[in-house]
């Protein structure tokens, strides 16, 4: 079982060790991070009476709690995982059994989540971090992501008489639609993972509205940065 001086260490753990990056993300870092975006997610899906105080500590700790076991047993890369998954079967819950193992708290947690809206919000809240982690610390995407900034605001100064602005933004959308870099094309399924999973659980968790997940994640990759605007 994990104890509180391996937790503290979760400062030191480095995940996305598969992927080219321009700074290192921290296990720690992910936990914290999936927390606040878990907690924007609840508060803009779920009605105030079933997201009680203790659904809000349980949604906290599991996301706090979740990828805990990578102190031991490091990042698997998920498409080792899902690979691997695949070829075991039914015997793939050793995965689970192993985090179990190194995290006993993490079996109970597991447990009363599952099933639930917070496990959606949570895996959500998770895509969401690593989505926005590839786009700007992923090699080369980040350039990926500026170019397409400044082809959209050339587009958009174009005169409409000339006959072309719709066009061209077909063919952009079109060309940044496959990935142009190893990292471009993880965002690219992660997007396409994310937009499935609140698909999903508007279907299976119809009593709340799932559509502001979208407004959630278009504000963390181009929201207001209040950074630029209490330096400028």
């Amino acid at each position: 079982m994990l104890t509180l001086r391996d937790i503290v260490r979760s400062g030191h753990v480095v995940r996305w060790n598969s992927v080219k990056h321009g700074r290192p993300q921290y296990l720690a870092e992910h936990h914290y991070m999936v927390t606040m975006i878990a907690r924007a997610l609840a508060r803009k899906i779920l009605s105030a009476d079933y997201y009680t105080t203790e659904k809000q500590i349980l949604l906290v700790d599991y996301c706090l709690n979740h990828d805990l076991p990578e102190l031991l047993a490091g990042d698997l890369p998920s498409v080792s995982k899902r690979k691997l998954e695949m070829m075991l079967g039914e015997k793939s819950a050793v995965f689970k059994e192993l985090d179990y193992e190194i995290h006993p708290p993490l079996r109970k947690l597991d447990q009363k989540i599952k099933d639930t809206p917070l496990a959606v919000i949570a895996k959500l809240a998770d895509w969401a971090d690593a989505i926005i982690y590839i786009q700007q610390e992923g090699a080369g995407n980040f350039e990926t992501k500026i170019c397409r900034q400044i082809i959209d605001a050339l587009i958009q100064s174009m005169p409409d008489d000339l006959g072309v602005t719709e066009n061209l933004k077909a063919h952009m959308e079109q060309f940044f639609s496959q990935p142009l870099t190893h990292t471009h094309g993880i965002e690219l399924k992660l997007l396409k993972a994310y937009q499935e999973k609140v698909e999903q659980a508007q279907v299976r968790f119809p009593e709340f509205d799932w559509k502001p997940a979208h407004g959630v994640l278009s504000e963390l990759l181009e929201g207001e940065d209040a950074q630029i605007k209490f330096e400028y």
